[in-house]
């Protein structure tokens, strides 16, 4: 189920990280641009999906050129038994996404699901269908018997997209949403909210290379990557600024679900709820296990498929989704710096130029006890960049501060300590 030698086309990279991008949550984070207004907005979250997705497609770009996972890349900079960390880390935050997701589609589903009451009214009903249909999911990753049928369902999922911002352009209340920006508003407060868009892209760095490495070609899982899933959740954000803008609801996916339920299309709003989670939340699933998997290969990954799917369906049930924006800043400083130090290290430090090196074994790698604790300290005191960024509202934002900071850092610190040993 891990190692796959499953190759991937290009375009199968792309139609999967579209349909990725084709979230309940990716809507409901647009709404905090509001107060950009449209046209600054539109601005915050192109350039803040340029910037992530770059990142994010970056690392990919391991995972392919050597076949490894996200989380074995890091043990680059941090060491074998160092990657553990980040890896501890990853799994908190997949069973965070994939919670919120159930719990959020939860929601927007018995709201449909009211126009016809009984089961379908309940959201109870959609978590479990939907944990149960993302876990389903999960378990075909890498079955090349089951590609056809995933890509035929996200090009479903798309065209169920391009229904719902049709009908989104056609409705009256939403000719008014070229709205100015808040008097409020400020460039510190357009960048703050850059950071919000950064973390939902960053937030797959560390599990893109556990796909990525399936791809048949380097150049094409970038750039499909980035473009599939850097326009599909661009559009998503848009969705969800356009009906903040034009009818004020924080909870812009529920009440654009609730339109379409309006305007007689219910079933397919349904449809779109459920085939967007299951579509969004199985990387949650199964790259928790690449990257359990990553701690200790004992770790059986299809067990860790079943007791994550199982354990998040039931904690979707009594989450508190008030913490939403909380959670993609603590995404945002703990992974923005993290693939700083990874892509320095990489890029800069090695010229992409890994040859001696076994990411299973170690061999080749400057670590000691398994640990690369220069690694380890540039990581931290990045995190710590970023958070002082985002709590002093720096003007350039957390994430671009962090991430060059930590770049540079690295840079430097691997040039000094080479000079030492030479």
């Amino acid at each position: 189920m891990i190692e796959s030698k499953t190759k991937v086309s290009s375009w199968a990279v792309g139609l999967m990280w579209a349909g990725i991008a084709v979230s309940m949550a990716e809507i409901w984070a647009g709404h905090e641009m509001g107060a950009a207004g449209f046209a600054w907005g539109l601005g915050i979250i192109l350039i803040g999906h340029v910037l992530g997705g770059a990142v994010t497609s970056a690392a990919g770009i391991i995972g392919t050129r050597h076949r490894v996972m996200s989380m074995t890349s890091t043990r680059l900079v941090l060491g074998n038994r160092g990657s553990a960390i980040p890896s501890l880390l990853n799994v908190l935050q997949l069973v965070g996404w994939a919670t919120i997701m159930l719990a959020l589609s939860g929601d927007i589903g018995a709201n449909v699901g009211a126009k016809y009451g009984g089961i379908v009214a309940k959201r109870e009903f959609w978590i479990i269908l939907i944990g149960v249909g993302t876990l389903a999911w999960s378990l075909l990753v890498g079955e090349r018997r089951a590609q056809m049928a995933r890509n035929v369902i996200v090009v479903g999922l798309l065209v169920l997209t391009a229904g719902m911002v049709y009908l989104l352009l056609t409705r009256a209340e939403y000719t008014g949403i070229i709205k100015g920006p808040a008097k409020d508003f400020s460039f510190p407060m357009g960048m703050s909210m850059m950071d919000l868009v950064i973390a939902m892209p960053i937030s797959w760095a560390p599990l893109i290379a556990d796909y990525s490495r399936m791809a048949k070609s380097t150049k094409g899982a970038f750039w499909s990557s980035f473009v599939g899933y850097g326009i599909m959740s661009s559009v998503m954000y848009v969705i969800g600024l356009s009906v903040f803008l034009a009818t004020g609801s924080t909870d812009p996916a529920s009440n654009l679900m609730g339109v379409m339920g309006a305007a007689g299309l219910a079933i397919p709003a349904m449809l779109l709820v459920f085939s967007s989670t299951v579509t969004s939340d199985f990387p949650d699933i199964y790259s928790s296990a690449c990257s359990l998997f990553n701690i200790h290969p004992k770790i059986k990954p299809i067990y860790t498929v079943w007791g994550t799917g199982i354990g998040t369906t039931i904690l979707a049930l009594y989450v508190d989704l008030g913490q939403y924006t909380s959670f993609l800043l603590i995404i945002g400083g703990v992974f923005v710096p993290l693939f700083a130090l990874l892509l320095s290290d990489y890029f800069l430090c090695r010229r992409g130029n890994v040859d001696g090196v076994d990411f299973e074994t170690g061999t080749g790698l400057d670590f000691r006890k398994g640990f690369r604790i220069e690694g380890a300290v540039v990581w931290a005191v990045g995190v710590a960049i970023y958070f002082m960024a985002q709590k002093t509202s720096f003007i350039l934002g957390a994430s671009i501060t962090a991430f060059f900071a930590t770049a540079v850092l690295h840079a430097v610190v691997a040039k000094l300590l080479k000079s030492r040993t030479s």
